[in-house]
């Protein structure tokens, strides 16, 4: 048997069976130190040590208590959500954002550009009117007044196009059925005539030459161009329809051409996603199942790991930690002599 001093650590080994009776005394060659010695009755090894102390066992009790209460309540925060849930999140908070911004940008600048364009347009419209039918009014040709009138009345995106006279008459005025007036409207206005009334709203100012202004005509926006035809003691307007350029907007928005950059950023995020999940969340999910066996007891699994650099670090410190915990458990295993 094995006897060890408790004040100097030497060794001793012993033969029970030579130990007369039950007990035994010596003193230690190195300390001189009394070492007292029963004979076991199935041990193969004895060490003398004092007494056990009822404080440590306490503090030791304790000790144990605490860590478990550590576990339990670790255990009572539960599992925690996966990583594939967070970045779910984060990309859907992201496209929230990046849709909120696109669409605040779009409706902010794109329809006043359109507005500005519908401008341009009756401009360039208007001025053409004017330069059309100036010599056929000096002429006092109205067929040929009215026929240009009614060709730029046609043009898409045209809500109408007039000719009025120094005395407040329409010489030549014409509605185009495709710009929205209801059909009520445009049978009343065939009936009637063409309401010069409506035109008042955007009237010349004395010495005024050109004007511009957003007026309502059954019931729809309009944005009116007048100029004036100083020879012929004439005006032409040209009206846009407001909700046409708003069908535009609405078409841009919806446009083949705007799904092709959102379907490529919806690409990336699930390539984001799919890359985070091969790097990251399957590499750790492989380490906790090792990680789980060897705490079993399997001391002699090997840890591998696999994905980004920072995961394969991580592999390799726990294999490291499992070689360290391998080599403490069997130096603390005592082999019988």
């Amino acid at each position: 048997m094995l006897v060890i001093c408790e004040d100097c650590a030497k060794k001793y080994h012993i033969d029970e069976s030579r130990i007369p009776g039950q007990r035994a005394k010596f003193s230690c060659k190195a300390c001189g130190h009394i070492i007292v010695v029963e004979k076991p009755e199935s041990q193969d090894v004895s060490i003398a040590v004092p007494p056990p102390d009822s404080n440590a066992e306490a503090v030791s009790q304790a000790g144990r208590k605490t860590a478990a209460e550590a576990v339990n309540a670790a255990a009572a925060k539960g599992r925690g959500k996966p990583f594939a849930l967070y970045l779910l999140a984060l990309l859907f908070l992201s496209f929230l954002a990046a849709g909120g911004s696109f669409l605040f940008f779009y409706f902010r600048s794109i329809p006043s550009l359109l507005a500005y364009e519908s401008e341009l347009r009756s401009l360039a419209l208007a001025v053409s009117l004017e330069q059309t039918v100036r010599t056929p009014l000096l002429r006092k040709d109205y067929l040929l007044v009215n026929q240009e009138t009614e060709r730029i009345a046609q043009l898409p995106g045209v809500a109408y196009a007039a000719v009025v006279n120094e005395k407040g008459t329409a010489v030549a005025g014409f509605f185009n059925a495709q710009a929205g007036f209801d059909s009520r409207f445009i049978q009343q206005m065939k009936e009637k005539g063409f309401p010069v009334d409506v035109l008042a709203q955007n009237g010349l100012k004395a010495g005024a030459k050109e004007g511009s202004a957003k007026i309502n005509v059954g019931d729809l926006p309009i944005y009116d161009r007048v100029l004036a035809l100083t020879e012929a003691d004439s005006e032409v307007h040209v009206g846009i329809s407001a909700a046409a350029i708003d069908q535009t907007a609405r078409q841009l928005l919806l446009s083949p051409l705007l799904f092709v950059p959102a379907g490529l950023a919806l690409l990336s995020a699930l390539l984001l996603f799919v890359l985070f999940d091969w790097l990251i969340v399957r590499p750790a999910r492989t380490l906790t199942n090792i990680a789980n066996r060897v705490s079993l007891g399997e001391l002699d699994l090997a840890i591998t790991a696999e994905g980004s650099r920072e995961m394969r670090d991580l592999g390799t410190a726990l294999e490291r930690m499992r070689h360290s915990v391998r080599i403490a458990v069997e130096r603390l295993t005592i082999k019988p002599h």
